[in-house]
């Protein structure tokens, strides 16, 4: 069986490649992509090959990372899962892919859970575990700076958590409206007008951003930075030091195959509108062309959800 993926062969150009697909093995399980998504803050600057990185960049390279697939066929030994169920993959743009069966390894869906909805578990969890690496109490006030995919998921996730005081700080009026719905106390342009915060979520990838959010940190607070840092470096201001500021580590601690568990628990139990985060629908086959478009300034999007992998 052959598959076809989407490869950055070099900045600014994508070509779907037909591969062959291994033999299925006894323990796995074979997927077709139902959905996939953009990512644009990290995924972009790859594209453009302006990504900060810490080795030196070689093409081709595969592209994406958020999948939903429909299981087709099932190894000989599988009996955990069955043919129809929808899945949660971490494969990138491609038709097809074989995923590890087994307990822990690969994360079903529910029905009753909608796929752009399952589509924000894996960065949901990754905010996830930057809140739980914090001992947050229910008064604290927390600040995040930027309103794209990552900083409304802190919003959402924040109050999932059970925190109410909840500012962001994000100059595009439509993000702020969206953080607004999605949980946050107080949304401001530029600067807060609200008093000192304990706990600050970095989620803009801006350097001035970064300095914003020191400036208003109380004395011994903690900030956790949750954006890439692949677009410009964040430097530590003096606020950071007269304040005595801590940063935060929070790329582990908290699976994502458990974090799913209590996350589509929580949808079902919440009317928050997460779904509004895509606001830009596309096919597979117009992911080259999007591509363009967002490099460009053509089009503007927080996050793009991708359909029809028929290519």
């Amino acid at each position: 069986m052959q598959r076809k993926s989407l490869y950055l062969t070099a900045p600014n150009t994508l070509q779907w490649v037909e591969e062959d697909l291994p033999e299925l093995g006894w323990n796995e399980v074979l997927v077709k992509t139902v959905a996939s998504a953009i990512s644009i803050g990290s995924e972009l600057p790859q594209y453009t090959g302006t990504a900060r990185h810490n080795q030196p960049i070689t093409y081709p390279r595969m592209t994406g990372y958020e999948n939903i697939g429909e299981i087709v066929a099932l190894g000989k030994y599988v009996k955990d899962v069955e043919v129809g169920q929808r899945v949660v993959g971490w494969y990138g743009y491609r038709t097809n892919a074989i995923l590890s069966s087994g307990e822990m390894s690969i994360i079903t869906i529910p029905d009753d859970i909608s796929i752009k909805a399952a589509l924000l578990t894996i960065l949901s969890c990754d905010v996830a575990k930057g809140i739980r690496k914090l001992n947050i109490n229910p008064e604290d006030r927390i600040l995040v700076t930027g309103a794209g995919t990552i900083g409304l998921l802190t919003v959402a996730m924040l109050r999932a958590y059970g925190y109410m005081y909840v500012d962001v700080i994000e100059p595009d009026e439509i993000r702020r409206n969206l953080a607004l719905e999605l949980g946050a106390n107080a949304v401001f342009s530029d600067f807060p007008k609200a008093p000192i915060y304990r706990y600050g979520f970095e989620c803009s990838s801006r350097n001035e951003a970064f300095h914003t959010l020191q400036m208003y940190m109380g004395k011994f607070g903690k900030i956790v930075i949750l954006s890439d840092g692949n677009i410009e470096p964040l430097t530590l201001s003096p606020y950071f030091h007269s304040n005595e500021l801590q940063i935060v580590a929070s790329s582990d601690g908290w699976s994502y195959y458990l974090h799913a568990q209590w996350y589509f628990d929580y949808l079902r139990h919440t009317n928050i509108p997460l779904e509004k985060i895509f606001d830009l629908e596309i096919t597979a086959s117009q992911i080259p062309q999007t591509f363009a478009n967002l490099a460009s300034g053509d089009q503007k999007a927080i996050k793009v959800f991708i359909t029809d992998f028929e290519i």
